[in-house]
Order: structure tokens, then C-alpha cells, then sequence
């Protein structure tokens, strides 16, 4: 290791985080959890070069590694790296030179690097470059251990998109490929063998690179073929090709189709068929020139080829689970993306990104698991890439066990004993097979399977069969779940696949029904599933296949047993009679442990999928008293720029003997806390207050034109609104209407929806104009019609008054609130409030108390206020902005005015305003909204003020009489000191020092008691962060560092003599609202360590 390196460790403190040596084997220096979480990558990056890899939870995301000075050197160091696709950052260690590289950027083509190429095509992009080793602490602070572990450092706009990253970039190359092998003649009927080549292709290369296909195995093939033997020995066939860069043997044998086929037929024999069927029919069809295609493709450097990144790939070290990822791409008739789409959608089923897999198994597959030898199953498994992380899981576990590689034997008992899929799709199987057996072959020593045929060793056949065989492992049944009829008809299948077959399910099965568009198949498996949810009594809601797989996995595990599956979101959140009931029955079966909410983050990870999906962990048993961990991962540059999932503790919720059936508790602790879930229960018993529905006569969406089954008929009368045109407040012109469609599907209710007094609402949320969830609706008399997209509400009575009133409320930032944190939709999916969801907010409508008078002024001064705009036409209008700031100064009057009428305490609004001026913008602007600023930046306070005030207020009262609490305010990592004080409000008696520092990732606040006559302001500090590490230390039973905190991200120490609270310095973790939190929660720790003292004595 160089003293450049050992210098980056140091001076960039990546050795207080997780940063660990790469290594090929478990040896005794690295512990057993790091090598089960860890190892792939640990062994990867030893292939690729690499001295270190830094981890973020199990994340890599930055690599270490040295080379010489040559140019080309460099380049095959970055290139041989790029293959790990994982992680981002790669410090390049060379003689007189630091490199920051990103990862996601090309590769670099080596023979052009040779032939004196272009600047783009020779060079790499830098982050950043240093030639003098001592200022590294100076030049590359910015990547210091705390901006990586933070994710601050990806919010740096040189961090572009991952579209050139490993595994992206071979997706993309692999569909060039099929592209050029169609338009040379592959179309049509023939597309699936251009799927097939180029899959065998790509294995083949696997192989190569892995070391499991060798010389002797080609040797082997080619003596049956004096001019096979001589392709093999050339290092080039034809102009434009060149193999002298690659050690494979493969593109030479492309030359010659017979010696093509021979080789494909040799593999299906050696690999029992389960990755190479149907090569005679193919034989038939692809033409040498096709063959030459791929050569050129795959290997030339000419054309089409100098686009694509093949020069680049190591297969021995990208990663095993892309596999996976090739068959969700060539596997489906389709070249179209949007009908690929389509049938996954109606398939319900996607590719499982790795990162998501490893989350699973990390969950359900821990080292306390695999100790009693489970056998694992997947019941949807898809191209295996569960089974197959599962597979290596166990492996890993037993050889660091043992410290010894496990034998052909044992790999082999392995996969008949711990290992089980099921999958309806025959081809998706025997990739799983084929991925098993790529994964079985990697463990042995040597892979190549020559090698393990010489010693008598067979790959065992994976796939169901009816033979008896002890080489016949049964792993994978070709067939559907719920097919029970044929599963208990077979001994075999019964015995393998049927009830209590298995310790521990982890899944990913289809989300959402397939529709009425799906094909003949899909309704097929559709019908199976139907059929078994009827003759079981199983209440599924719309026929979620979520639903009934997690219905299906009860069955399949013993007592105790554990899952971990990957499912629609809809089962928490909807709120259907079927769907309630499942929740029921269901969970009255099960004990949650964990559930992942990954709603906000979707589209990172599933590419078409727009459906929101959750991971749920539980164990075959009752919940009784044991708590729920409510994970929800929000949107982070972290998961946007690397794809890493980060997650801490502020993300997480735990939830105790509450009612687990009910959608909203999902829904609330989502985005909210606690304290806003008792605010939402209490508003149900709330004094005075009622549900809108108790006083609405008719509630309807307008009429919806669809099908056009219905002349429009009486519809006629009416002019329909533009929907662009709906808004709060705008007078509507009569070139905001237009005319109806002649036929509809249906009217809507009736005529009196579209005329007379009426309150109409948008039902979609309205985001433009820099409003972040807004509630669209009018109080109307004026007739006009509108599409389905809106609700109409009459009243039972017609005063005019409660019009104003309910129009009020709905204005206000309590309706507001309350629709976000109950409806199923709004920042689930679509963001839209339903009409029954809309009908159970609860009003006051009390014309005695003096704040509905004031809401009704207020409501008629916004429904009158239409000044001219300022423009071209009406020079001496009001500006746009002075208009906007007029409504929202009448809007706060109104929020004041209704909080009045609910009879809020500061408590109550304080979460209400939190919610809408932080929660909510954050939500839509996760990394430019107020929620993400700094709580301390520079000498401004005021917004930790507000918390430290709030905070110290709640501890107050278990002073004595004499004393208040104080604060102190350190930023971490600091080393840029503030020269002006501060000083907190006069009332509030409170001071704090302050320290902002040049990362300024976490800050923590100090309280601690003072004499109430003690005089104090805030006057700044600096470089104290190791102070407030000292204090912990002394009060922790176990010493904590800045890397633990920063992954934790909240932490509270109470000690005798202060609170210390911390936390990321963004805005939305210091609110009024967190401020009470935080002290209730110190204040309850504080109060248990005190009884512990004094040996539980009350």
C-alpha cells in the first residue's frame, strides 16, 4: 500500500467509517457480518485491482486503488473497476498523482489510447486532480469521509446521471447489438433467436472472464475439426478485428458456424440444457453472416462497434446478478420499450435491482437465520436473482465459518437442501438454473468445468423432473404457486413445494391485476390464482396478486418462519371492503417486524414501474406486544446519484399497540410522527366537529365521456369548464368554457350538481405556480358542467353561510393537512384526494363562535379580489407577485381564523404548519425546498432558535424553580469559525455557541441546566465537535464516532449534567414540532435511566 493511499485514509478519516480491505477469502481479521454483507464486493474489487473499498451501511460506494504512471495503465485500472457498477467514487493512486474519478462516466477504449486517438477518446473526466500529497486536506476536503456518508457530496452537480455506468451501459449496448442483428435479417418470427445469440453470447463471455470455460474446453470441441483448430490459434481473422486484447477465445470461433453450434451444443450437454435449448432449430435460422455480426459487435473496432463498451467489460468482476437483468431485456418478444412495459405490467413483474435484493436478505437472512441451515424459498422467482444472492449468502456464511471453502459436495448439498423456486415461465427457470450454476461454479477452486468433469463432478440438474436420480435436485418447479391441486397430486412436488416446506420466503412477486388487455397466458395464471382465493375463503382486494402471495406464503412456511417480500404498496394504504379485510385476516396471522416504505423512491429502482411497492418483513406468528419498525425512504442524492439505499434513523417510525389494520396509521407515519397520528385520532372526537358526509345531500364526480355509450342528452345545457382553466379564485370567462362531448359514458348524477349552490373540487392536487400540493375548489352558483376529474358537494341545507364556511375549512392549511396525511393517494401515487376520502374531514359549522365570522369575511375578500394584472394591455394593473402576495396574506388570515375554530393550542398548529410549509414542499422538492436547507448556516440562527426555545420550554417544567435550561449549538467537522454572536429572544433567557465548519453536516444542540438570574447570549465557538464526542463517549456504554452518527442520523444522549441532541443540519429535522419530540423522548430516557439507578423503585 502507498503512503498516498494510507494519507487519503487519514486525512479524509475514511478509516472511522466502514472501510475495509479487499480480499478474495474470509480471513480471521474480517468479521463474520462484514464477509456475509460485504464479501462479493470484497472479492470483486480484489479481481479488479483495488487496495480498499468504503462502505455506506453495506453500500460501496468508493473504491481505492493505485497503478503506474503510464496513461494506458491508468486507463485499464479505471476500466477494470467501471466493471464493478456499484460504486460512484474511485480515488487512482499513481506516481505524483491523486485522481477523483466518477464511476458512472465511459470507459476508455484502449486501442484507441494506443493508436493516439482523440483528447475524449483517450482521456478520463476528473472530479478532481492533486499532485501534491500534502494538500490533501486542503484540495479534497470536499470528499471527506462525513460529505460521502452523508450523500452531501453527490448533490455536487458533476455528478451527472448513471446512464454510462457498468450496468446500464450493457443494457444499452446489448440492445444496439439486437437492433444491428435484426435489421441483418433477425425480425419477425426469427427476433427470438437475435434474443437467444446474443444471450449465449454474453454467457459465454461470463464464462471466459470467470474461468470457467478454458482452453481445454474449446481444445476439447475443436478436435474434431483440423480448420477449428487453427481458428483457435489466430489472434485475428479478418480486418478490423483484433483479439489480441481479450484473452477469450470466443470471437475466434464466431468465424466458423459448425464450430459456433458444436460449442452451443457442448454447453447445453454441460450445462443439462437449462441455458442452451433449442440450438438446433436456431442452426437452422442464423446465417455465418449473422454470426460475423456479432463478432464485429462484440469485438471489432469499427462502425457501430466504437460506440459500444465491450472493449471494456470484465466479466469476472461485473457483477454475477446482471444476469438477471439480460433476461428482462432479451427474454420478452418485444424490441418496443413500451410494449416490454405493457407486459410487465400485465405480468406484474419486474426485474429485482441487486441493491433491493441485498436489502431483503440482509432482513431475512441474517447470520442468526443461517445458523440453523434454512431452506429458502421463492414462490415467483423469475430469473432467480433471490435464489441465487440466497445461494451465495449461505455460502459465505459457511466459509467464513469454517475458514474453508466449501467442496463441490457440500455446494451441491446446498442448493438440494436450502434452495427453492417456483416460476411459471419456463424460460425465466432455467435462467435461474443457469445462475445457480454460474454461482456454484465461481466458489470452486478451480471453476473451470473441465476441471470438475475430470474429477467426476456433474453440474446438478436444478429443474423438477421426474427422475430419481441423486444428480436430480428438484430445486426449481416450472409451474403456478397456486396450482395446489397438482402440487398434492405429486409426492414429489408435495414433499418439496407444499405446506411448511420452508424456513424462510423472500420474493418479489407481480404487483396490481393484469387487466382485460393481458394475453391469453397471463389471464391464465390470473384464473389459477382466482380459483385458489375461492375455494381457500381468502379476501383479496382487486384482485391484488400481492395480496395473494402473501397469502400463499403462510402457507408455505413452517411456524416461525420468515419472509421478506417485496409488494404493493395498495396493501397498506387502500382502503377497499376487500382490502380492509385482508389487512384483517391476514395480519391476524402474522407478527410484523419491519416494513420499508419505498414509495418516493420508486423510479430509481424499477424502470417502466410507476407503482408504489413496500418491503414487509414478518414471521409466521401472532403480532401480540412485539413493535413494528416503519421505515420510509425519502428521496436523496444518495439514492438518485449511486442508487444506494441510506437509511436512518430519522426515517424511521415505530409503532406499538396500535391498530395495524388501519390504512391511515401507514399513511400518517409516512410522512408524519406520532404526535400528528394521536392529532388525527383525537380530531375523530373532536368538540363540536363533525364529518363533512353528516351534511352533504348528493356528492358526485362530474360526467365522464370514455366508452360514449350515452347521447349527452340534458348534458347539452350546460358549458363544460376547462380543467386548465379551474382555479380557486379566477373570475371564469366565457372562454373558459367549451362545449360537451355529444356522448358520454355517463352525465353524472343528476342536473343539480352543475347548477345552483354548490361546492366544486378538483380532484387531482395542483402543483404548478410553485404551490406544493394544493386543494382546488370553488363555492359556485353560476351552472356550468365538468368531467369525472371533479366532485360536486350539495348540502342538506343551502344556507349560504356554510357554503362559505365548508369552502373556508377546505382552503385552509388544516384541510390541507388532514386530506395529505388520509388519503391513500395523495403522495402515494397519483396525487388526488377521492370523493369519500374528501367527505370524512372533519367541520365545524357553528355559527355562534366568533371565528366563523371571521372565516366568512376572509372567504368573501379572496372570492371578490380580482385585480387587473399588470400587462401590456393593462399597464396599471397589479403585478402578478403583489397579487399572489395579497391572497397569501388573506390565505394566513384564514389559517388563523380556523385554527381559532377548532380551538387549536400552539401544539396543534405548530404540526399543522410544519407539515405544509416544510413536509410538504420537501416532498415535491426534496433537494431545493426549505426542508433541505441548513438549520445552520453562517450567523443565521433563527431557525434553530425556534427549536432550542420550544425544546427547553418542555424540560422546564421538571426544573427547580430556580433553573431553565440552556443551550450550546455545535456544528460538525468544523474548521471555519463564526466571528459574530447571536443572541436568542429576550423571553426565552437561552444561550448557544455556535461552530459551522466546512462540511457542516450534523449540528448539535447542548442543554443543560442554569440559575435562571444567570445572563448568558450566544457568543460563537470553534472546533468543539471532539468535545461533544468526549461527552458522549462518557456517557455511552459503547463509544460513539462521527461516521456511527452520521449513519444513524439522530441521536440523543442524557446525561447527569446536560441533553445532547443530533442531527443532520437540514431544516426539516429541527421543527417546532421535532423540538417537542426530541425533549419528550430525552425526557422519558432520562426518567428510565433514573428508576434503573434506583433499582426500578417508583
Amino acid at each position: 500500500m502507498s503512503k498516498a493511499l494510507d494519507t487519503l485514509y487519514e486525512i479524509l478519516d475514511f478509516q472511522s467509517g466502514s472501510l475495509l480491505s479487499t480480499a478474495d477469502e474470509p480471513t480471521s481479521t474480517i468479521k463474520r457480518d462484514d464477509w456475509l454483507e460485504k464479501g462479493e464486493w470484497l472479492a470483486a474489487a480484489k479481481r479488479a485491482g483495488a487496495d480498499k473499498v468504503f462502505f455506506v451501511e453495506n453500500n460501496p460506494v468508493a473504491v481505492f486503488a493505485e497503478c503506474g504512471s503510464d496513461h494506458l495503465e491508468k486507463a485499464r485500472a479505471f476500466n477494470r473497476i467501471w466493471s464493478l457498477a456499484r460504486p460512484r467514487i474511485l480515488f487512482l493512486v499513481s506516481p505524483g498523482e491523486i485522481s477523483v474519478l466518477d464511476l458512472a462516466q465511459r470507459p476508455l477504449n484502449l486501442s484507441e489510447i494506443q493508436k493516439g486517438g482523440s483528447e475524449k477518446q483517450r482521456r478520463l473526466k476528473t472530479l478532481k486532480t492533486l499532485h501534491d500529497i500534502g494538500k490533501v486536506a486542503q484540495e479534497l476536503q470536499q470528499f471527506h469521509r462525513d460529505n460521502i456518508e452523508s450523500g452531501k457530496i453527490f448533490g455536487d452537480s458533476r455528478f451527472g446521471d448513471t446512464k454510462n455506468r457498468a450496468d446500464k451501459a450493457l443494457i444499452r449496448d446489448l440492445k444496439t447489438v439486437r437492433r444491428e442483428l435484426i435489421q441483418a435479417g433477425l425480425s419477425g418470427q426469427k427476433m427470438k433467436f437475435a434474443h437467444t445469440l446474443i444471450g449465449r453470447s454474453i454467457f459465454i463471455r461470463y464464462l471466459e472472464d470467470r474461468g470457467i470455460l478454458t482452453q481445454d474446453y474449446f481444445l476439447e470441441v475443436a478436435r474434431q475439426n483440423a480448420e477449428w483448430m487453427e481458428l483457435l490459434s489466430n489472434q485475428s481473422s479478418r480486418a478490423g478485428l483484433d483479439f489480441s486484447e481479450f484473452q477469450a477465445l470466443y470471437p475466434r470461433v464466431l468465424e466458423n458456424k459448425p464450430f459456433v453450434y458444436a460449442l452451443f451444443n457442448a454447453l447445453a450437454r454441460d450445462f443439462n440444457g437449462d441455458m442452451f435449448p433449442n440450438v438446433n432449430e436456431e442452426e437452422q435460422t442464423v446465417t455465418q453472416e449473422q454470426l460475423r455480426l456479432i463478432q464485429d459487435l462484440l469485438y471489432g473496432d469499427a462502425g457501430v462497434q466504437k460506440q459500444l463498451f465491450f472493449y471494456s467489460y470484465r466479466f469476472d468482476i461485473v457483477p454475477l446478478d446482471l444476469i438477471s437483468s439480460i433476461y428482462e431485456e432479451f427474454y420478452h418478444p418485444s424490441t418496443s420499450d413500451d410494449e416490454k412495459k405493457s407486459k410487465a405490467r400485465q405480468d406484474g413483474a419486474y426485474y429485482t435491482p441487486p441493491v433491493l435484493v441485498e436489502l431483503v436478505l440482509s432482513r431475512s437472512l441474517t447470520a442468526r437465520e443461517l445458523k440453523e441451515k434454512p431452506r429458502v424459498l421463492d414462490p415467483a422467482c423469475g430469473s432467480g436473482i433471490f435464489l441465487v444472492e440466497s445461494f451465495r449468502r449461505i455460502v459465505r456464511y459457511e466459509w467464513h465459518k469454517n475458514q474453508n471453502r466449501p467442496s463441490f459436495d457440500r455446494l451441491k448439498q446446498i442448493l438440494h437442501e436450502q434452495i427453492a423456486g417456483i416460476e411459471v415461465n419456463e424460460e425465466a427457470a432455467r435462467i435461474t438454473a443457469f445462475s445457480l450454476y454460474l454461482a456454484m461454479l465461481h466458489y470452486l477452486d478451480p471453476p473451470a468445468i473441465t476441471e470438475q468433469i475430470k474429477q467426476g463432478n456433474s453440474l446438478p440438474n436444478l429443474l423438477v423432473s421426474e427422475s430419481q436420480s441423486e444428480n436430480h435436485c428438484h430445486c426449481i418447479w416450472v409451474g403456478n404457486a397456486f396450482d395446489t391441486a397438482t402440487i398434492e397430486s405429486n409426492p414429489l412436488l408435495s414433499s418439496r413445494f407444499g405446506k411448511h416446506c420452508a424456513d424462510i420466503v423472500v420474493s418479489n412477486p407481480p404487483w396490481g391485476a393484469p387487466g382485460n388487455k393481458a394475453d391469453a397466458a397471463t389471464k391464465a395464471r390470473e384464473k389459477v390464482m382466482l380459483e385458489w382465493r375461492r375455494v381457500n375463503n381468502k379476501p383479496i382486494g382487486n384482485k391484488e396478486p400481492s395480496q395473494a402471495f402473501l397469502w400463499r406464503s403462510l402457507d408455505f412456511l413452517k411456524d416461525g418462519g420468515k419472509a421478506a417480500v417485496l409488494v404493493s404498496a395498495g396493501v397498506l394504504f387502500k382502503h377497499s371492503t376487500t382490502t380492509r379485510a385482508f389487512r384483517e385476516q391476514w395480519m391476524d396471522r402474522v407478527r410484523l417486524s419491519e416494513v420499508f416504505n419505498f414509495t418516493h423512491v420508486r423510479k430509481f429502482f424499477f424502470k417502466g414501474a410507476t407503482s408504489p411497492f413496500v418491503m414487509i418483513c414478518f414471521v409466521k406468528g401472532k403480532q401480540d406486544d412485539f413493535a413494528v419498525k416503519y421505515w420510509s425512504a425519502k428521496k436523496s442524492f444518495s439514492i438518485v446519484n449511486s442508487q444506494a439505499i441510506l437509511l436512518d434513523k430519522s426515517d424511521m417510525a415505530v409503532i406499538w399497540n396500535s391498530n395495524l389494520f388501519d390504512h391511515r396509521i401507514w399513511k400518517v407515519l409516512d410522512q408524519a410522527r406520532h404526535n400528528d397520528w394521536d392529532f388525527i385520532l383525537r380530531l375523530a372526537y373532536w368538540p363540536k366537529a363533525s364529518i363533512l358526509a353528516d351534511h352533504v345531500m348528493c356528492s358526485c364526480v362530474g360526467f365522464k365521456k370514455a366508452n360514449q355509450k350515452l347521447d349527452a342528452d340534458w348534458l347539452k345545457l350546460f358549458k363544460k369548464v376547462k380543467n386548465e382553466r379551474f382555479d380557486r379564485y379566477d373570475v371564469l370567462e366565457e372562454d373558459d368554457f367549451e362545449e360537451v362531448p355529444q356522448r358520454v359514458e355517463h352525465r353524472g348524477k343528476s342536473k343539480e350538481i352543475y347548477e345552483g349552490k354548490r361546492i366544486i373540487i378538483k380532484e387531482g392536487i395542483t402543483q404548478s405556480r410553485g404551490f406544493c400540493g394544493r386543494i382546488i375548489a370553488r363555492y359556485e352558483t353560476k351552472p356550468y358542467a365538468f368531467n369525472h376529474s371533479v366532485h360536486a358537494i350539495l348540502l342538506n341545507d343551502t344556507q349560504d353561510w356554510k357554503y362559505k364556511l365548508i369552502i373556508g375549512i377546505l382552503w385552509s392549511s388544516f384541510a390541507r393537512y388532514y386530506l395529505f396525511l388520509t388519503s391513500a393517494n395523495w403522495g402515494v401515487w397519483h396525487d388526488k384526494v377521492l370523493i369519500d376520502e374528501r367527505l370524512q374531514l372533519p367541520v365545524i359549522l357553528d355559527e355562534s363562535n366568533k371565528a366563523t365570522n371571521k372565516i366568512i369575511s376572509v372567504v368573501d375578500k379572496l372570492r371578490s379580489y380580482h385585480p387587473k394584472k399588470k400587462d401590456v394591455l393593462y399597464p396599471n394593473g397589479v403585478l402578478e407577485v403583489n397579487i399572489d402576495g395579497e391572497r397569501r396574506k388573506l390565505e394566513n388570515e384564514l389559517d388563523d381564523a380556523v385554527f381559532e375554530l377548532y380551538g387549536l393550542n400552539e401544539e396543534q398548529k405548530d404540526l399543522i404548519r410544519d407539515c405544509c410549509e416544510v413536509t410538504l414542499p420537501f416532498f415535491y422538492k426534496p433537494f431545493d425546498s426549505v426542508g433541505a436547507m441548513p438549520a445552520v448556516r453562517g450567523n443565521d440562527l433563527s431557525w434553530i432558535e425556534n427549536y432550542a426555545l420550544i425544546f427547553a420550554r418542555r424540560w422546564n417544567a421538571y426544573l427547580g424553580d430556580a433553573a431553565e435550561m440552556r443551550a450550546e449549538v455545535h456544528v460538525g467537522a468544523c474548521r471555519k469559525r463564526v466571528t459574530s454572536p447571536a443572541v436568542l429572544g429576550d423571553a426565552a433567557e437561552m444561550r448557544a455557541e455556535v461552530h459551522v465548519g466546512a462540511h457542516g453536516n450534523m449540528v448539535a444542540v447542548e442543554f443543560f441546566p442554569a440559575d435562571k438570574t444567570d445572563p448568558w447570549n450566544l457568543y460563537p465557538k470553534s472546533d468543539s465537535w471532539q468535545y461533544v464526542l468526549e461527552q458522549i463517549g462518557n456517557t455511552l456504554p459503547q463509544p460513539l464516532g462521527t461516521s456511527q452518527i452520521l449513519v444513524d442520523g439522530v441521536v440523543h444522549v442524557v446525561s447527569d449534567d446536560a441533553v445532547i441532541v443530533i442531527k443532520r443540519n437540514e431544516k426539516r429535522f429541527w421543527t417546532r414540532s421535532l423540538a417537542r419530540e426530541d425533549a419528550d423522548a430525552t425526557l422519558c430516557k432520562r426518567m428510565v435511566e433514573s428508576k434503573a439507578k434506583d433499582g426500578g423503585q417508583d
